[in-house]
């Protein structure tokens, strides 16, 4: 049987895209059962987050502080009140 076709394959690494569904204290516990170390398998965590890792180290409660922030954030939480007596700015 002959096949055609190329047998190059092309890989791109991309970053994860933030999901806010993300279980974060599930995936750090099925990562130290497979062996990683704690601050491996937060660091890993944080990745899969969409938080830049680089030389920080995350810890779990860190990780979800922050994606807590991040969804307050997304939400308009922070937003300044307007006052009605203030004039507007344009």
């Amino acid at each position: 049987m002959a096949v055609s076709g190329s047998a190059t394959v092309t890989t791109t690494v991309s970053e994860p895209a933030p999901n806010p569904e993300l279980h974060t204290r599930a995936i750090y516990r099925n990562l130290l059962l497979r062996g990683l170390a704690p601050d491996e398998a937060a660091n890993l965590t944080a990745y899969m987050a969409g938080i830049a890792v680089g030389a920080t180290h995350w810890t779990l409660g860190q990780i979800n502080q922050l994606l807590f922030l991040r969804e307050i954030n997304r939400n308009g939480h922070f937003a300044e009140p307007t006052d009605p007596k203030e004039p507007h700015l344009h």
